[in-house]
């Protein structure tokens, strides 16, 4: 017997040709045969081998995935060495050119002290950080838009971009605090070289720029800050979407 549901015909542009810019087209979209959709919660036995090897230094730094995991997820775990680190990219998919939405989500550690993450989108999947300090807004990767956490300059979160490596920062972002075990959502849009972000659905900065022409991947990143304080971040997940034909 056959289902109840319906069965849907080819997409083929009717998202745009039939839907006014807004809500619903924005909630229709990653259905649509129209857009590339990719997305990762991180379930089943093992980190997917399509991933590259993730960007680790110092003791017992690791990226770990458990097993039967409610809800899946991701470890970043920053190691017992001061500066010790761990990050993980995906691959350089995507480009302002083509456009694209970035959106991921993460679980802060039970203590929030001597930490250090990002989470966004960067030109490399192997830097020790797209951004090298977040106080004096300097940075790593060359073009990047990143979400950064760090206690080594304060408690506040910042969304810092590049593009050619030429740094624009909005710090001390007032729509959140940053507290620990506390889940945050998060999203960037870029179109050609211009950037905007949102956290838990509050827009942030204003004037960020990354070259549109520069491939990047989705980033996370988490950073020990003291010796002997290993630090862990859960990457719950992530989605990207984007224009399939152009």
């Amino acid at each position: 017997m056959a289902s109840s549901l319906p069965i849907p015909f080819p997409s083929g542009y009717e998202i745009q040709r039939k839907t006014n810019i807004g809500f619903q087209r924005n909630l229709w979209i990653p259905s649509s045969f129209d857009y590339n959709t990719r997305e990762d919660a991180f379930t089943g036995d093992a980190i997917d081998a399509r991933y590259p090897a993730a960007k680790t230094n110092g003791t017992n730094a690791a990226v770990t995935h458990t097993e039967h995991t409610v809800n899946g997820g991701i470890s970043l775990v920053t190691g017992t060495a001061d500066d010790g680190y761990a990050g993980q990219g995906y691959g350089l998919n995507l480009s302002g050119d083509r456009g694209f939405l970035f959106e991921g989500a993460l679980t802060t550690p039970a203590a929030i002290t001597t930490l250090k993450f990002e989470i966004g989108v960067s030109d490399a999947d192997d830097d020790a950080g797209a951004v090298n300090s977040k106080g004096s807004a300097t940075a790593t990767a060359g073009d990047f838009a990143v979400f950064v956490f760090d206690t080594d300059d304060d408690t506040n979160l910042a969304f810092i971009s590049a593009k050619g490596g030429t740094v624009v920062a909005t710090q001390d972002i007032s729509a959140v605090t940053i507290a620990a075990a506390t889940t945050y959502r998060f999203a960037i849009r870029v179109e050609d070289d211009n950037v905007k972000a949102w956290v838990n659905g509050t827009a942030v900065g204003s004037a960020h720029l990354i070259e549109g022409g520069t491939k990047v991947t989705p980033w996370v990143f988490a950073q020990a800050r003291a010796n002997s304080a290993s630090r862990t971040v859960v990457f719950n997940k992530w989605r990207t979407i984007e224009p399939a034909f152009q």
